[in-house]
């Protein structure tokens, strides 16, 4: 997948931005619309409740752990194939713990190094089967072939009746409010990017592959109608990776954030984009 501007989360180690990475991770499950996304799309899998959960490339665990908070009774298994973004998960997993002490009490959080495209590193139990598996915002950086195995791999760790979940964004529908449209287009590039026939709804031929019946698919509208931190960050980037390519010129970049900072402050700012849980179950 090709979208200037949108950091590569495939190499986070190699290229030293775990750390950022991490940040922007953290920023985005702070927004109100994470919380709303959740709700919508996640919590209608945890019922009835599975007894153990597994996230594929994790990134910070804000997911699992909010997965462990819902399951007092669970085990959540939470990977990612990066250390840095790892190590950034047991802060904020500890961090986390140490504020809810003596609050209810949350399932338990396993945290585990796990490059998903090689099977046999698996970090867990190998025997150790699944109620429910979820992966978010993952597929775009794998090819059609990786994704295809990945499926394939996920479906044969389900426990009878386990799920297995996408959650990703549909590329196709991010918009931001911005009166001179010509401007917000060449920011934006959406036709010059690189997308592939396994992105979003393009997974559910490969649940059925994988002996999976689909289940239908939900979505959910993420919004940000407040400037936040990590939406700030992400219209910064794409607006300096338009300028890089040539696309805007230096006053263009320099009247898009001022233009943005005005839009926020009378309250008109807005950015949008649509996620899909695309999800299949094992058969009865």
């Amino acid at each position: 997948m090709k979208i200037e501007g949108i950091p590569h989360y495939r190499d986070l180690d190699l290229s030293g931005e775990a750390r950022a990475a991490a940040e922007r991770l953290e920023d985005r499950a702070r927004e109100a619309a994470s919380d709303s996304m959740f709700d919508e799309l996640v919590v209608p899998l945890l019922e009835p409740p599975p007894a153990n959960v597994l996230e594929v490339g994790c990134g910070t665990a804000a997911l699992s752990r909010r997965i462990a908070r819902l399951l007092p009774g669970a085990t959540v298994h939470a990977t990612d194939k990066s250390e840095g973004m790892l190590a950034a998960a047991r802060e904020y997993a500890e961090s986390e713990a140490r504020a809810n002490a003596g609050a209810n009490a949350s399932g338990k959080l396993i945290l585990g190094r796990w490059d998903a495209l090689d099977a046999g590193s698996f970090p867990f139990e190998p025997g150790l089967r699944f109620g429910l598996i979820l992966s978010s915002v993952v597929v775009p950086y794998l090819d059609d072939g990786q994704t295809a195995a990945l499926v394939r791999d996920l479906a044969s760790r389900l426990a009878p009746g386990g799920v297995l979940a996408f959650i990703e964004q549909d590329l196709q529908t991010d918009a931001v409010n911005f009166p001179r449209f010509d401007l917000a287009r060449r920011v934006l590039d959406k036709d010059g990017r690189d997308l592939k026939t396994t992105l979003t709804l393009g997974v559910r031929p490969l649940l059925r592959e994988a002996g999976l019946e689909p289940l239908p698919r939900r979505s959910f509208l993420w919004t940000d109608d407040g400037y936040g931190p990590y939406t700030r960050e992400l219209l910064g980037r794409l607006a300096d990776a338009a300028l890089e390519a040539g696309r805007i010129t230096a006053a263009e970049c320099e009247e898009w954030g001022i233009g943005l900072e005005a839009l926020a402050d009378s309250g008109d700012f807005y950015y949008g984009l649509v996620y899909h849980r695309v999800a299949g179950r094992v058969p009865a």
